[in-house]
C-alpha cells in the first residue's frame, strides 16, 4: 500500500470514529433531555366562568390548578404560587393603578385530590402571572422539584370601554360645537376664547389641588408598632383545642401584602399532624367574596399572604380542623378578623396622564369645529 492511500485510510477511519462519536453524543443527549422533560412536573390551570368571558373585578373566577406528572394527574405533592398582578400601563390605567405590578397573593398548600382549588376576584384588566412550585412529600412520587410561570389574560370589561367610548364622543362632540362657535365671528371667538382659557385653567387648578393636598398620603404607609404588631385573635375549642390567627401589618394598605400567620394548638403544643384551613375574605363595603381557598398545612401551623386591593373595610374568616391523627373527630374552630384599608388615591402622574387625554380629546373637537365650517364658507364664496 502506498503512503498516500495509507493516509487517506486513517482520515476516513478518523471521520468515521468522529460521525459515530458525535452519533452516540446526540442521541445521549436527546434521552437524557426526554427523560428529564418526561419526570417535570407541570400544571394546568382552568377557569368558571372561563377566562376569556372574565370581568375583572366584578366575577369571581373559581381556578383550579392540577399538576400533572409523565401527563398524568399528581395525586399528592405541595404546591406554592404566587400571582402577581398585570404591569403599569403606559397610557390609559386601570382602576386601581397603585396594585398594577404587584403581588396579589402567595399561597402554600398540600394536595391530596389531584388538584388545587382557588376562589378569586381579578381586580384589574390585564396579563396575570402566576409563578408556581411543586416539590414531593411522603407518599407521593419522587420527581425532582419544578418550577413554573403560567399567565393569564383579563380584558377589560365590555360596559367600562363602551361608557369610555361614550365619554370620548361627547367630548368631541362638545369640542366641535365649542369651535363652530368660535368660528362665527372674531368678537364672539375672542370672548369665548378667553372664557375657555379660564374655564380650563380653573378646571386644571381644581384637580390638581386635591391631587398635591393627598400627594403625602399617597406614598408607603408608614405604621406604629402597633400598626407593625397586627392583630391577633385566640379561639377556644373543646378538649384543649385553640385556634390562633395573626394578620400583619394592620391597617392594610393598597398595593402590599398582608400576611396571614395560623396556629392549631393542642392543649398548648402545636398540632403535629396534617391541618385543613378554609380562608375567605370579603369585601363589606359590597358584601362580595374575593378571595376563597382551602389550604392543607402538614402541620399545625400556616404562614399565607393576600393584598386587599380595594380600600374599604374587609373581613378574613379562618376556619381551620385537623384532618389525621386523631380518633375522635374535631369541631372545626372559626376566626373572623376585621381589616381596616388604608385607601390610596390616584398616583398624581396617573391623573395628569388622564387629565391632559381628556383634554386632548376635546381640543382635537374644537378644531375640527372651527376649521370645518370656515373650508365650507371659503369654497361657497369661491
Amino acid at each position: 500500500m502506498s503512503l498516500n492511500a495509507a493516509l487517506a485510510h486513517q482520515r476516513r477511519a478518523a471521520l468515521c470514529l468522529v460521525s459515530t462519536a458525535c452519533v452516540v453524543c446526540i442521541w445521549l443527549l436527546c434521552g437524557t433531555t426526554g427523560q428529564a422533560e418526561e419526570g417535570t412536573a407541570t400544571v394546568e390551570i382552568a377557569s368558571t366562568p372561563p377566562v376569556e368571558r372574565l370581568r375583572p373585578n366584578a366575577d369571581l373566577a373559581h381556578v383550579t390548578f392540577a399538576p400533572l406528572l409523565h401527563g398524568k394527574p399528581l395525586s399528592q405533592g405541595h404546591l406554592k404560587l404566587q400571582l402577581t398582578a398585570p404591569p403599569r400601563t403606559k397610557v390609559l390605567s386601570t382602576g386601581f393603578p397603585w396594585v398594577e405590578g404587584t403581588p396579589l397573593l402567595v399561597l402554600d398548600s398540600a394536595f391530596r385530590d389531584g388538584t388545587f382549588t382557588l376562589q378569586y376576584l381579578f381586580p384589574i384588566r390585564g396579563t396575570y402571572t402566576f409563578d408556581l412550585e411543586i416539590t414531593p412529600v411522603p407518599g407521593s412520587p419522587a420527581f425532582p422539584p419544578a418550577r413554573l410561570r403560567k399567565t393569564v389574560h383579563i380584558s377589560e370589561d365590555p360596559a367600562v370601554v363602551r361608557n369610555a367610548w361614550l365619554l370620548v364622543v361627547g367630548l368631541f362632540v362638545l369640542g366641535g360645537v365649542a369651535g363652530v362657535v368660535f368660528a362665527r365671528s372674531a368678537t364672539a371667538r375672542e370672548r369665548l376664547l378667553s372664557l375657555a382659557i379660564v374655564a380650563l385653567l380653573g378646571l386644571c387648578g381644581g384637580m390638581l389641588a386635591p391631587a398635591r393636598t393627598v400627594a403625602a398620603d399617597t406614598g408607603q404607609h408608614t405604621g406604629t408598632a402597633a400598626d407593625a404588631a397586627g392583630v391577633r385573635q385566640v379561639v377556644p375549642g373543646d378538649a384543649g383545642w385553640e385556634l390562633e390567627v395573626h394578620a400583619s401589618p394592620m391597617p392594610a394598605t393598597v398595593g402590599h401584602l398582608v400576611q396571614l400567620t395560623v396556629w392549631l394548638r393542642k392543649d398548648g403544643a402545636v398540632f403535629p399532624g396534617l391541618m385543613e384551613v378554609s380562608l375567605a375574605a370579603v369585601n363589606q363595603e359590597h358584601a362580595e367574596t374575593v378571595l376563597g381557598a382551602h389550604i392543607r398545612a402538614p402541620q399545625g401551623q400556616t404562614s399565607q399572604s393576600l393584598q386587599i386591593y380595594d380600600g374599604a373595610p374587609h373581613t378574613i374568616t379562618v376556619v381551620a380542623r385537623p384532618v389525621d391523627g386523631e380518633a375522635t373527630p374535631v369541631l372545626p374552630l372559626t376566626a373572623v378578623l376585621s381589616l381596616d384599608v388604608v385607601a390610596l388615591h390616584p398616583p398624581l402622574a396617573v391623573q395628569i396622564r388622564m387629565m391632559a387625554i381628556l383634554l386632548g380629546i376635546l381640543v382635537a373637537g374644537m378644531v375640527v369645529g372651527f376649521c370645518v365650517p370656515r373650508t365650507y364658507r371659503e369654497q361657497a364664496g369661491a
